[in-house]
């Protein structure tokens, strides 16, 4: 995604807009900028969502899909990624910042659940059909998540017919590069029936910067009890979940921990839960 950014640079361009227009103006805006990578390929970009922005007037963002082939030498692979457009009357950008919070308007942006994204599989803790859905991402060794993750479990366990947590992993590697290998220890205990020694993690005592798989292993075990090997870590069901949560986050503009969403819209304050926990 940090290529894509790249790619989009130039944050505001002029033109002479008229919002009927719009759509064909944004996707040759992409195309363009895209192409001025060489090894860039252009198979596809399409207009996939157009998002109202709360308390911005003028502006709309536009959520644009592209499918490239990005060639390096005699390698090659295709890739599919969203971006964000803002649009106003006369004016396009990749970015737009609320002067007085400094806070990014990406991040209030309220893109349309993926219709998967209650799914059983990612269930951790409530009732299917509980009154209130909670979408979580989140990163076991983010300081944050520590804080906020065990008591959001917690109040969940204790209220399942309130509210069902469906949880998604966003390990920031680049941050913290020791999660990678802990969020597929997770999915690991998972397979294995042991759910419940997911909220471990988020206590578990460990060098965020640590890298070799099998020391981090070690200290799984030590702290959690879970014995988990290489090969379990690397299993196609892994992947395939850690791929999924990844993609969704992309999704749904997801790209810090912890994000929750709370019947389908984000809780910028991640507090509404408690108004759900039974007196």
């Amino acid at each position: 995604m940090s290529l894509m950014l790249r790619l989009l640079s130039i944050l505001i361009i002029g033109s002479s807009l008229a919002f009927a227009a719009v759509d064909s103006d944004v996707i040759d805006f992409v195309k363009k900028k895209l192409r001025q990578n060489r090894g860039v390929e252009v198979k596809s970009v399409k207009i996939a969502e157009k998002l109202p922005i709360p308390g911005v007037k003028g502006w709309a963002a536009y959520v644009v899909e592209a499918d490239i082939e990005l060639k390096r030498g005699k390698e090659s692979r295709r890739i599919d990624f969203e971006t964000i457009i803002f649009v106003s009357r006369a004016l396009m950008a990749t970015e737009l910042i609320d002067r007085k919070t400094g806070m990014s308007i990406r991040s209030i942006l309220q893109p349309k659940l993926p219709d998967d994204i209650y799914a059983k599989s990612h269930l951790l803790y409530g009732d299917m059909n509980a009154k209130h859905k909670l979408v979580l991402f989140s990163d076991p060794l983010c300081p944050f998540c520590r804080m906020y993750v065990p008591d959001l479990i917690k109040a969940v366990k204790e209220n399942p017919k309130e509210m069902a947590l469906f949880y998604y992993h966003l390990p920031l590697s680049a941050i913290h590069p020791a999660s990678d290998t802990l969020v597929r220890a997770m999915e690991v205990a998972k397979l294995m029936g042991r759910k419940e020694i997911i909220e471990k993690f988020y206590s578990i005592k460990i060098d965020p910067e640590l890298k070799d798989e099998k020391k981090i292993l070690e200290i799984v075990e030590k702290e959690t009890g879970l014995k988990i090997t290489p090969e379990q870590l690397h299993d196609k069901r892994i992947e395939k979940v850690i791929l999924h949560d990844r993609i969704t986050a992309r999704k749904m503009f997801v790209t810090g921990t912890p994000t929750i969403f709370v019947d389908g819209k984000k809780d910028v304050t991640r507090d509404r839960y408690k108004s759900f926990i039974k007196k």
